[in-house]
C-alpha cells in the first residue's frame, strides 16, 4: 500500500463527499419547497373562491425562506454532531455503548484482543489505539474510528472475540488498521456529521407527529406538516445511504486485500467473513445509532436499500477463489469460552550502536510507510515479549504511564539524571517524583529500540488524562528534555512524538494543509538535515557529505542553503521545523522522509540510533514507519 498516495486519495474522497453532500442538500431543499407549496395549495384550496388556474406554484419569497430555514437546520444539525465528535473515535464508540478495555484487564479474551492490537500498531509504526468492547451487541462486527491515528480507537463486539480464532481476529484487526492507515477514518467522521444535518429534518417531523395538539382543523394541518417533514427526512435518509454506499463499498475490498498483505494469511480475514455469513445473528448491530455509522463497520450493520458493503460471497471469493458461496452454520457457544493464554517465549533482541545490516536499502525506506508485513508483526511480537513485564504492568494506570514515559527521557549519564530529577521535583507532584525514583532504582533507561514501542504502549492510558493533567504533563516532559541545556536529538524527537500524538486528543481537529511546496520549508529542512547529519556522522567531512546527499533529494536547487553547525540548531528551530512539516501535504512529507533517510544512511550502513532517529522524525510528521533493521543479523 502506497501510504502517501492513499493520503492524497483521502483528500480527493473528502472533496467528492462534500460534492455529494451539496447535491443532496440541493435535492432536499427542492423537496422541502415542494412540500411547502403543497401545504399552501391545500390550505388555499380549502378557502371559498379558490381557482386552480390562478394558483402560483413558484413563489420567490416562499422559496427564499424555505432555502434559508432548510440550510440553517441542516447546518445546525451537522455542526452540533461534529462538535459532539470532537473527542474523535472514543466519542463514536461510547455513543454505541462501547466499554473501554483497560490495559490491566485479566480477562483472557480481552488480553488476547489487546495483544493483537498492540502487535499491529507496533508493526505499522502507528500509535496503539484504545480498544472498546460493544458489550450489548450480539453479532460479529468491528470498526475503527477517529480523526487520525493519534486519536483512533478499535471497537469489536464480544462475538468477534469469542467466535473467531486468533488468526481470524488478527485478520479483522488488520482490516481495521488498513482504514487507520489509508485515511478512511477522518472521512468517516465527517460523513457522520454531514448526514446528521440531513437527518435532523426527519427527527423534527417525528416530534411534530408525536406532539400534535389543538383543534381538529389545526391538528390536521400540523399532521400534514409533520408528514411533509417525515417525507423530507426519508429523502434525506435515502441520499445519506446512497452517499454512505458510494464512499464505503470499494474501500472494503481494499481493506480486505490489505489485511491479507499485512498478515500474509488470506484464511484469517476470509475465515472471519465466512463465520459472519454462517452466524445466525450475522453482523447486525442493534444500537439505534448504528445507522449513522454503518459505513464504518467491517460488515453490514443494518438493513438498508443501498448496501454500504459488498456482498459477503463476493468479498470472500476475492480472497478464496475456491469458495462455493455456501456458509457453514455457526452456533453460539453454550458458555463463555476462555481463550488459551499465549505462551510468552522470551526472545533475545540486542540493540547495539554498532553498524547493523540495513534490511532494504536506503532508497526503499520511502516505501515502508503503511506497508506492514508478516515479518513486521513477528518483530513486534518479539518486542512485546522483550519489554519487561513490570514495565508493562506500570502502564495500567495514568500515574504509572506518566512515570514510565518520564523514565524514557532520563539520561544515561548519572549526573545529568540527577539534574533532571532535581528540576522535576520543583514542578511535579510528589507522588509522580517518588514513583519515578522507584522506577529509576529498579530499571535502567530502556534501550533505544524499546523506547518507541514502550511510548506507544503508554499512549492509550495517557489519553485518559484530563486536559489539566495533560497541560502539566507537557511541562514535566519539557523539563526532562531541556534540564541540562544540551541537545539530544533523540530525546527531543521523542518529546515531539509524545506531545504531537497525545496532543491530538486535547485539541480541536482542524488540521489544515498549509504548505504545498518544499521550497517554502527550505530553512526548516536545513535545520532537520543538519542535526541528523551530525548525529550519524561525527567527522565534519562525512557529515557534510551526508547533508548534501539528503539535500539533493529535495530538488530545491537553491545553492544558498548550507549545513548548519550542530550547536547552531536550537530546540525552538527544530520544534518549529517539525511543526511546519506536519502541516505539509503528503507529497512534501514524503520528500523530506526520503531526504532524511539518505542523509542519515549515507554510508549504506545504519546504527540502531540512526534507524530510530529516522523513525522518530517520521512519527513526528504522522508518517507510520515500521522498523526496518534486520534484527536477526545483530
Amino acid at each position: 500500500m502506497d501510504f502517501f498516495k492513499q493520503q492524497d486519495m483521502a483528500r480527493v474522497k473528502t472533496s467528492r463527499l462534500l460534492g455529494l453532500f451539496i447535491l443532496a442538500v440541493v435535492a432536499i431543499t427542492l423537496v422541502v419547497y415542494g412540500v411547502a407549496i403543497t401545504i399552501v395549495f391545500f390550505h388555499r384550496g380549502s378557502q371559498p373562491g379558490f381557482a386552480l388556474q390562478n394558483f402560483e406554484w413558484i413563489k420567490p419569497q416562499l422559496g427564499f425562506w424555505v432555502i434559508t430555514i432548510t440550510l440553517l437546520v441542516i447546518f445546525i444539525g451537522s455542526v452540533t454532531k461534529i462538535i459532539a465528535l470532537t473527542k474523535g473515535g472514543s466519542a463514536v464508540a461510547e455513543n454505541l455503548g462501547g466499554r473501554l478495555v483497560q490495559a490491566a484487564t485479566t480477562d483472557g479474551e480481552e488480553r488476547r484482543l489487546l495483544n493483537i492490537v498492540e502487535e499491529m500498531a507496533l508493526a505499522s509504526g502507528t500509535p496503539v489505539p484504545q480498544v472498546y468492547l460493544l458489550d450489548r451487541e450480539k453479532g460479529i462486527n468491528a470498526f475503527a474510528a477517529g480523526y487520525s491515528p493519534n486519536d483512533a480507537v478499535v471497537a469489536v463486539t464480544p462475538s468477534c472475540m469469542t467466535l473467531l480464532r486468533r488468526d481470524e481476529l488478527q485478520g479483522v484487526i488488520a482490516h481495521e488498521f488498513s482504514h487507520i492507515l489509508n485515511g478512511d477514518m477522518r472521512l468517516n467522521i465527517r460523513l457522520i456529521g454531514l448526514l446528521s444535518g440531513i437527518m435532523v429534518l426527519a427527527n423534527i417531523g417525528y416530534l411534530i407527529l408525536r406532539s400534535r395538539t389543538g383543534s381538529r382543523k389545526s391538528g390536521a394541518q400540523i399532521v400534514l406538516v409533520g408528514l411533509g417533514l417525515v417525507i423530507i427526512g426519508f429523502v434525506g435518509h435515502l441520499f445519506g445511504r446512497i452517499i454512505q454506499a458510494a464512499v464505503s463499498r470499494q474501500r472494503e475490498y481494499f481493506a480486505d486485500a490489505s489485511a491479507v498483505q499485512f498478515t500474509r494469511n488470506p484464511d484469517g480475514i476470509s475465515g472471519a467473513l465466512k463465520k459472519i455469513g454462517g452466524f445466525k445473528l450475522g453482523s447486525r448491530i442493534r444500537s439505534p445509532y448504528a445507522g449513522e455509522i454503518c459505513h464504518m463497520f467491517i460488515a453490514k450493520a443494518v438493513g438498508t436499500l443501498f448496501a454500504t458493503h459488498p456482498p459477503l460471497p463476493d468479498r470472500i471469493q476475492r480472497l478464496d477463489p475456491g469458495f462455493d458461496g455456501r456458509f457453514k452454520p455457526l452456533k453460539i457457544p453454550d458458555s463463555k469460552t476462555t481463550a488459551p493464554k499465549a505462551t510468552l517465549v522470551k526472545e533475545t533482541i540486542k540493540p547495539t550502536a554498532q553498524a547493523a545490516a540495513f534490511a532494504t536499502g536506503v532508497g526503499t525506506v520511502i516505501n515502508r510507510p503503511g506497508d506492514i508485513s508478516s515479518r513486521d508483526i513477528d518483530h513486534s511480537q518479539k518486542l512485546l515479549n522483550v519489554i519487561p513485564a513490570e514495565i508493562k504492568a506500570e502502564l495500567s494506570d495514568i500515574l504509572g504511564a506518566m512515570a514510565v514515559t518520564c523514565l524514557l527521557l532520563l539520561d544515561e549519564n548519572p549526573q545529568v539524571r540527577s539534574i533532571q530529577m532535581k528540576r522535576l521535583q520543583q514542578r511535579a507532584p510528589g507522588k509522580l517524583v517518588r514513583h519515578l525514583a522507584e522506577l529509576e532504582a529498579r530499571f535502567k533507561t530502556p534501550d533505544l529500540q524499546l523506547r518507541l514501542p514502550i511510548l506507544d504502549l503508554a499512549l492509550p492510558v495517557l489519553r485518559q488524562m484530563s486536559a489539566g493533567q495533560y497541560a502539566k504533563f507537557k511541562t514535566f516532559v519539557q523539563i526532562l528534555v531541556e534540564a541540562d541545556a544540551r541537545l539530544s536529538f533523540f530525546e527531543f524527537a521523542l518529546q515531539q512524538i509524545l506531545l504531537h500524538r497525545l496532543g491530538a486528543n486535547y485539541q480541536r481537529h482542524k488540521k489544515k494543509i498549509v504548505h504545498k511546496s518544499i521550497t517554502a520549508l527550505a530553512l526548516d529542512a536545513v535545520h532537520i538535515l543538519s542535526r541528523l547529519a551530525h548525529v550519524g556522522h561525527h567527522q565534519e567531512v562525512a557529515a557534510m557529505a551526508a547533508f548534501n546527499d539528503g539535500w539533493a533529494r529535495l530538488n530545491i536547487g537553491d545553492t544558498r542553503w548550507k549545513m548548519q553547525p550542530a550547536d547552531k540548531v536550537s530546540f525552538g528551530a527544530l520544534r518549529r521545523a517539525l511543526q511546519r512539516f506536519a502541516l505539509a501535504t503528503p507529497g512534501v512529507k514524503k520528500n523530506l522522509l526520503d531526504a532524511c533517510a539518505h542523509c542519515v544512511l549515507h554510508d549504506e550502513r545504519v546504527t540502531l540510533e540512526e534507524a530510530e532517529l529516522v523513525r522518530a522524525v517520521a512519527y513526528a510528521l504522522d508518517i507510520p514507519l515500521p522498523p526496518f533493521l534486520d534484527i536477526s543479523s545483530n
